[in-house]
């Protein structure tokens, strides 16, 4: 049995538009808690619905409403959170979806679409004594919160809907560009992560794409790696999805790009000798 902090915004309107439902129809406050309970299988107590269906309380005063349609937008957040962002509860029920990095497009990208879906985030400059100056973007939202810690299947099909701005998103985060210096028509794209299946998901929006990809295992479990002067071990197995054909590249350069301008003009370069070279 669920209770209504356990609700996401859309299970808890739904339910709201419920109890006023059986209201109308003449229910008892004490039937309506008890119908809830065995319909939707989520406590509510009778004074609670007292309180909604004389107008005495309304959750959505505290709790702000936000656009969680799917939309471009939310489809680049998901990407997002698939790689670098991260959510976080805080003690005092604080909810936080938080993302920090280097590059400040990217950083505006992102608080742009939080803007977009009715978030107030905030977009600042944190300073690392270990790793430098980094921007740094934080919105408060039990809502998105919520939407995000979804199963990630859930989350996939909101991301099939925009494939592209998913994938821009998630490519910002994780995604690597190499070109060769001395022969630039040498190139891949990359994105790596410890979650295969989410790079399985990347790889069958790529293939409707017609942008070629395969998945290889980077570095195994218990694999070292020395960062910063300290020695770790990887704890699983990480895996990296990669671009190679030369076609594909520019397909995905067309089609996906990223928002990093360090990440573009490496591609840039790329696709201007290439398609120099494809005029000869």
């Amino acid at each position: 049995m669920r209770r209504l902090k356990d609700l996401n915004q859309e299970e808890l309107y739904e339910i709201m538009e419920y109890v006023r439902e059986l209201r109308n129809n003449g229910l008892s406050y004490s039937e309506i808690s008890k119908a809830i309970a065995e319909d939707k299988g989520v406590k509510i107590s009778k004074a609670t619905v007292i309180r909604w269906c004389k107008g005495m309380h309304n959750p959505f005063n505290k709790i702000k409403r936000l656009n969680l349609s799917t939309s471009s937008e939310l489809a680049y957040i998901i990407g997002v959170y698939f790689g670098d962002a991260s959510l976080s509860e805080r003690s005092n029920s604080i909810y936080r979806i938080r993302l920090k990095v280097v590059d400040k497009e990217f950083a505006e990208a992102f608080r742009n679409a939080l803007v977009s879906i009715g978030l107030n985030p905030k977009l600042g400059i944190e300073n690392d004594k270990n790793r430098g100056s980094r921007w740094y973007v934080e919105a408060n939202s039990k809502s998105l919160y919520m939407f995000l810690n979804q199963p990630k299947e859930k989350l996939f099909e909101v991301a099939k809907e925009y494939p592209r701005e998913f994938l821009r998103g998630f490519f910002d985060s994780e995604g690597y560009v190499f070109v060769d210096r001395h022969n630039p028509r040498r190139a891949y794209v990359s994105v790596s992560n410890y979650d295969r299946d989410i790079l399985e998901f990347c790889q069958e929006l790529l293939d409707e794409l017609d942008i070629h990809s395969k998945i290889y295992l980077s570095r195994g479990e218990g694999t070292p790696v020395r960062i910063r002067g300290k020695l770790y071990h990887y704890t699983r197995d990480f895996y990296e999805l990669r671009i190679y054909r030369r076609k594909s590249i520019v397909k995905f350069a067309l089609e996906v790009s990223f928002t990093i301008q360090r990440k573009r003009k490496k591609l840039q370069r790329f696709l201007e000798v290439y398609l120099y070279n494809q005029k000869k």
